[in-house]
């Protein structure tokens, strides 16, 4: 008999190492977000001091579809200023030498049974207001226009022609059900349009701009913030509008917001909780004014009497 500390035979064996299998990203339970139906019964947002990691998502998006929805009330219906006729500028064919464009992060796996059921629950937002020919940025030269007529013209891209169908808060719930963001996403989306229309003032919040305003700042809040994002064609189809569409209302947010995306948790509640203040504030002044202006907001205009022939 050996010696106690005489290793035996069985551990002198080779053991055999197996590798891992190989990745398969559209199986990772861990990657793919839950859907299933936003949470009716979240608690309402905060009024006082609060901890965004306190907040859960529903909670915010119900912050969100608020304040915005009681903005639009008090501001009403403000129609687009008209295009700026400008000379067309003809673009640069760039050949057959081009290659798409690949992300430089992975898109979040979707598996196709809720592609499938995402396609009977179809939307439209509306035809946009602005037209298709006009660009979403204009191109800088010796003869470029007033920073002020850029930011207008690229504001027309929030407008729809009439309010859509679908009412904000039903709207959301539709984006959170298929495409789930985080409380931070929603977050950002009230600091950039606190920025757009109680700051720079340059897109009113009325009816026919909630929705595109909002997809716009959820969309590019989340490629700002989070490492993983839903692709193009799926978050456009879950929105109700056309990818080319998609493309220009972020764009246009981008540019004006002068690509200041990135924001601090203390900016965030900040502006938020301004842009609640500013609603609650605006719609009470509202709710004060007679029937007859609340309808029609619009002032009179003056009639220009005929001259007198003599």
């Amino acid at each position: 008999m050996g010696s106690p500390n005489t290793p035996s035979a069985e551990h002198n064996m080779p053991t055999t190492v197996h590798p891992p299998s190989p990745p398969n990203p559209s199986a990772d339970h861990g990657v793919i977000p839950h859907m299933a139906s936003p949470d009716a019964n979240a608690p309402s947002p905060p009024a006082g001091d609060w901890d965004p990691s306190e907040v859960a998502p529903e909670t915010a998006m119900k912050l969100l579809c608020r304040a915005v929805t009681s903005l639009a009330f008090a501001t009403g219906d403000v129609p687009p200023t008209p295009p700026v006729s400008r000379p067309s500028t003809p673009r640069r064919s760039l050949g057959n030498n081009t290659r798409p464009r690949t992300p430089s992060r992975p898109a979040t796996p979707v598996s196709s049974a809720d592609l499938t059921s995402l396609a009977h629950k179809h939307i439209q937002l509306g035809s946009p207001e602005a037209c298709e020919q006009e660009p979403a940025t204009v191109v800088v030269g010796h003869d470029t226009e007033d920073v002020q007529l850029q930011r207008i013209s690229i504001a027309r891209k929030f407008f729809s022609k009439r309010p859509p169908a679908i009412s904000l808060e039903d709207y959301l719930l539709r984006l959170q059900r298929y495409c789930p963001m985080s409380t931070a996403v929603y977050l950002a989306a009230c600091a950039y349009i606190y920025k757009l229309a109680v700051e720079d003032k340059i897109v009113p919040v009325t009816g026919r701009t909630i929705h595109r305003l909002v997809l716009a700042a959820l969309r590019v809040a989340m490629k700002a913030l989070e490492d993983l994002k839903y692709p193009h064609s799926r978050y456009a189809g879950v929105g109700g509008v056309s990818e080319r569409e998609l493309q220009h209302l972020e764009i246009s947010l981008c540019y004006l917001t002068d690509f200041d995306l990135q924001l601090s948790q203390e900016t965030m509640v900040r502006k938020t909780t301004m842009l609640q203040q500013t609603a609650a504030q605006l719609s009470a002044a509202r709710s004060k004014l007679p029937l007859s202006f609340q309808l029609d907001p619009n002032l009179p205009l003056r009639v220009k009497r005929a001259a007198v022939q003599v």
